[in-house]
């Protein structure tokens, strides 16, 4: 009786023996040759199956009936199929080849699902593809290559990422949609972040604390790692990189070496996923202000999601990250360690998600003469927890979407008064988006954000799109954004005896404020090719800068105002069959308010990529940047602030070569040559000359070669 128990509580929990049947096979529509790995999912019941060798594919589990079939692969048009029987089905299945693909879902810029061609707000999407063939580890290296980004290395260790000319301080950086707790110098630090877990990124242009609330002054760039599509899988790589520079002085077994792997294994009505990331980085030195000789990344993450209960899905994700870095000069040996974990779990019902998220980062830094003598000892913690509910309902041509979120966030360093600080912010927002006539889709939106420090901020937006026929579509965007102060802009209590000056915190800093404006044009043949125009045109005010109270001793106030104005200009096209080029040319025109130029803008960047691929697994890309002459900043010890350099920098191309091979369907040879040219500046970067990386990966069961 007890194992007759036992065996009902688990047919219950997996689900039954009398599951439906879908088979089928995909095929190109002008070929007629099947094609594998084409991913195949059920959205409602959240299952799917890959395609093989042949084409085939087969699907048990108790569907819904009716369902639809979402059947989609790299440069093909994704088709979407109605399933209303609930018998045995065996369907064929023609794929249409499409060059620009514009099907695909996008949740960023509205916080639902939309079609990318169907979003009335500026959206870029980086897919998994584009990422792969960029050759970059980290989310930082990868934006770097694009016209309008710039990467530059902080004094204080780290990176500042420059989009569009704006500090990445005022862009807010998503992963999964939700922040990321752990900022250095107030900023995300994007080397901490590893391509390989990415799906695919979602950059939305302009204002967007309507739906996100602080730091979305001028856009949101959404890390999205998490891919609906759960079948048995197991993925490997392995890859060695080194620069030239360290070859010549320390021989071949100075370079870095990376290690990955990624497991999904589901079940009825589970699915658990396992995912590690190991580095090792032998550096090149930067700058001689600070001095990183080795870094050591790990990252461990595992996602369970089950939907055991009918119209119920759960999901629980853990994730740690741990990086330590260290460095010795003649003068001081250096040595940092980060950890950060997170938590969530989320629940969905039909039209109502919740999700509790919970976050840890700590950061010790430790710098030593090298007799032993102890300089410093920085200890810097930050934790949070955030509730947050999200409603979405359509009604006939209208979309309805509305949330709320209950953030709690602390805050402990040894560089702040009072070694402690806490706050406590409470948000409602509300959107809709509808048709006024056929081809005018409209969207509305308006947040408020109560912070238990300061005043609450109230931010609207207004888009609106226009299909002016089946090719043409004209974009525009109206909204506010804001950015809180930070704990440190507020709290800190430092003094840099290294470079003998303090800084001291200004608790009574207001939100920065922005407003600003997007007007684009779009033509789109999916076959062949895509060109667009965005003009953009932001106000900012209260911007907090640092400024000198007396000799030797700084701090931050609200005085600067700005004005950011730009035009983009993109353009992908299918050169042949075998090759396809993607054109990206940015010019900025930003000033501050005596309308002055803005130091470290480039007024004038463009990326262009040129890729080949063929049947027989071949994939070569070509990628350049060219930088314009531009005025750049240098940081001055005696003042700690940065001043303009003595002369405008002359402008630059940086040159990057990838490869691949597919051998027997699953095992993936890649190599790449970064900076081809060699160019350095040891004043302003790029300070790491050329580099090579080889990497070998195999996917068993699932993968896009």
């Amino acid at each position: 009786m007890r194992t007759v128990f036992v065996l009902s509580a688990l047919s219950l929990l997996f689900g039954s023996s009398a599951d439906d049947k879908v088979t089928g096979r995909v095929f190109d529509s002008s070929s007629k040759n099947p094609i594998s790995n084409v991913n195949i999912y059920f959205p409602k019941e959240k299952v799917g199956a890959t395609t093989d060798l042949n084409g085939n594919f087969q699907i048990e589990y108790k569907f819904d009936f009716p369902t639809t079939m979402e059947v989609a692969h790299i440069g093909y048009q994704t088709l979407y199929q109605t399933i209303d029987k609930n018998s045995s089905i065996d369907i064929d299945l023609a794929l249409k080849k499409t060059f620009i693909k514009m099907d695909e879902l996008v949740v960023t810029a509205t916080r639902t699902k939309k079609l990318h061609k169907n979003v009335p707000i500026a959206t870029e999407v980086i897919n998994k593809s584009e990422i792969k063939r960029s050759g970059a580890t980290n989310i930082a290296d990868l934006l770097a290559q694009r016209s309008g980004v710039s990467l530059q290395t902080s004094v204080e260790g780290g990176s500042v990422l420059n989009l569009l000319g704006l500090d990445s301080r005022y862009i807010l950086i998503l992963v999964d949609g939700q922040p990321i707790n752990g900022k250095f110098n107030n900023r995300v630090s994007l080397d901490q972040i590893q391509t390989y877990n990415v799906d695919k990124i979602e950059i939305v242009k302009g204002p967007s604390s309507s739906l996100y609330g602080s730091e979305a002054m001028a856009g949101v760039i959404n890390i999205i790692t998490t891919n609906e599509l759960f079948e048995k899988s197991y993925d490997f790589s392995v890859r060695a990189n080194n620069t030239e520079n360290n070859v010549r002085n320390d021989g071949f077994g100075s370079g870095s070496s990376y290690l990955n792997f990624k497991i999904n294994q589901p079940f009825k009505n589970l699915n658990m996923s396992l995912n590690v990331n190991l580095q090792e980085i032998n550096r090149d030195q930067s700058i001689e202000l600070i001095e990183i000789d080795l870094l050591k990344k790990q990252f461990l993450e595992s996602i369970l999601s089950f939907n055991v209960f009918e119209n119920h899905d759960l999901s629980f994700k853990v994730n740690t990250y741990d990086q330590s870095e260290s460095g010795k000069s003649k003068l001081m040996v250096t040595n940092t360690k980060i950890q950060r974990n997170n938590l969530s779990f989320s629940h969905a019902f039909k039209n109502y998600t919740q999700t509790i998220t919970s976050s840890t980062y700590k950061r010790n830094y430790l710098q030593n003469r090298p007799w032993g003598e102890l300089e410093r000892d920085d200890l810097t913690k930050e934790s949070f927890i955030e509730y947050e509910g999200l409603f979405t309902k359509k009604i006939g041509k209208t979309d309805i979407n509305s949330g709320i979120e209950i953030h709690s966030a602390s805050y402990s360093s040894d560089r702040i008064k009072d070694g402690n600080q806490s706050i406590l912010n409470k948000s409602i927002f509300l959107q809709t988006s509808f048709d006024v006539v056929e081809k005018f889709n409209f969207i509305i939106g308006i947040r408020n954000d109560d912070f238990s420090e300061y005043s609450s901020v109230i931010n609207p937006r207004i888009g609106m799109m226009y299909s002016i026929d089946k090719n043409w579509k004209l974009r525009t965007a109206w909204g506010k954004g804001f950015r809180a102060p930070s704990f440190m802009e507020r709290f800190i209590d430092w003094n840099h005896a290294q470079f003998n000056y303090s800084v001291q915190g200004n608790s009574q800093l207001k939100p920065e404020i922005s407003n600003g404006t997007t007007l684009g044009v779009e033509y789109t043949d999916p076959s062949r090719h895509q060109i667009s125009l965005m003009l953009y045109h932001t106000d900012f005010s209260n911007l907090i800068n640092d400024y000198v109270i007396q000799p030797g001793l700084l701090s931050y106030q609200n005085i600067e105002s700005a004005t950011f104005s730009g035009l983009e200009l993109m353009h992908q096209w299918k050169v042949s069959n075998y090759f396809n080029s993607r054109v990206s040319i940015n010019w900025l025109d930003n000033r501050d308010e005596k309308n002055n130029p803005i130091p470290n803008t480039m007024p004038l960047s463009i990326n262009g990529n040129l890729s080949y691929f063929n049947d027989n697994n071949v994939r070569t890309t070509f990628i350049v940047k060219w930088v314009a002459p531009y005025l750049p900043q240098e940081f001055d010890p005696s003042k700690g602030i940065f001043v303009n350099a003595d002369k405008k920098l002359k402008g630059y191309a940086i040159i990057d070569l990838t490869g691949s091979k597919v051998f027997y369907d699953f095992i993936n040879v890649r190599f790449g040559i970064n900076n081809l040219t060699n160019y350095i500046d040891n004043r302003f970067g790029p300070f790491v000359g050329r580099s090579a990386f080889l990497e070998f990966s195999t996917n068993i069961n699932k993968g896009e070669q």
